[in-house]
């Protein structure tokens, strides 16, 4: 892997972890809030020339990525009660351009979202602390699709593919939940063998073992309710399957749905 890609991370984006949304609440989640403060520092600390965010919550076409195009990106958390924790980026609309022509033979057009869409939640948490932590490059927020493991791999490796042909230096940002049914309080039910999910998530981040990673069925996922599987295979195909810097740096579940920090 060349030294373009200069981390690559997973990081949850429940919105009840920004202050203004969280209050006393915040609390309850203080390990991950912690280490999204760490980690959003060493991100600001390297000095990427664009953070790339894979989200499961922006608008889905189940066929194409879906990519903000406008020259800026701008979101809050007005949806959840706080229109003053506000965060705006630049786009790098040359990287989408370029990522664009990439990805055409194999995996078609993007998905272009006009100008003025607000951020979804999933990119605007991890972005928020990037702000809070000083981040002032561009940014480059993309949502995932319908299609399968091998699709969102070699996403992927186009995304690390067009770092390459710009010299662009990155951070990738898989942003996603774990198992959302880890208690009988959680938002999609429980189910006992949900926390198997998370464990073997943690597990093969630790290890480097990220054949195990790939090697989870669907049935497994529906089990989990998860939203964090295809924004890892995208962040994989960064990686070409290789551990860069595997640690993990959180993890808990403090509302029933697994919150998980980790740099792959």
């Amino acid at each position: 892997m060349k030294n373009n890609i200069l981390m690559n991370v997973i990081t949850p984006h429940p919105p009840i972890i920004i202050p203004e949304v969280g209050g006393n609440e915040l609390k309850k989640a203080e390990s991950t809030v912690t280490a999204l403060k760490k980690l959003s520092g060493e991100i600001v600390e390297v000095n990427p020339d664009t953070v790339v965010v894979v989200t499961p919550h922006s608008v889905f076409n189940p066929f194409f990525f879906t990519v903000y195009s406008g020259e800026t990106l701008k979101g809050d958390f007005a949806k959840f009660t706080a229109p003053e924790a506000y965060i705006e980026f630049k786009n790098d609309t040359e990287f989408i351009e370029s990522l664009g022509k990439q990805i055409k033979p194999g995996l078609g057009r993007f998905n272009l979202l006009p100008a003025g869409v607000p951020l979804d939640h999933g990119s605007a948490v991890p972005l928020y602390y990037l702000d809070k932590a000083g981040y002032k490059n561009r940014v480059v927020v993309i949502n995932y699709t319908a299609l399968g493991k091998k699709e969102h791999n070699l996403f992927g490796e186009k995304i690390a593919g067009t770092a390459e042909e710009l010299g662009r230096k990155i951070v990738f940002i898989a942003s996603g939940d774990l198992s959302h049914k880890l208690t009988p309080a959680a938002p999609a039910g429980y189910n006992e063998n949900a926390c198997k999910f998370d464990d073997l998530i943690c597990k093969s981040i630790e290890s480097g073992d990220y054949g195990a990673i790939r090697e989870i069925s669907s049935e497994f996922r529906e089990i989990a309710g998860e939203c964090a599987y295809n924004s890892l295979m995208v962040a994989l195909g960064v990686n070409r399957g290789e551990p860069l810097n595997n640690r993990v740096l959180s993890y808990e579940a403090p509302f029933g749905v697994g919150y998980i920090v980790a740099k792959l």
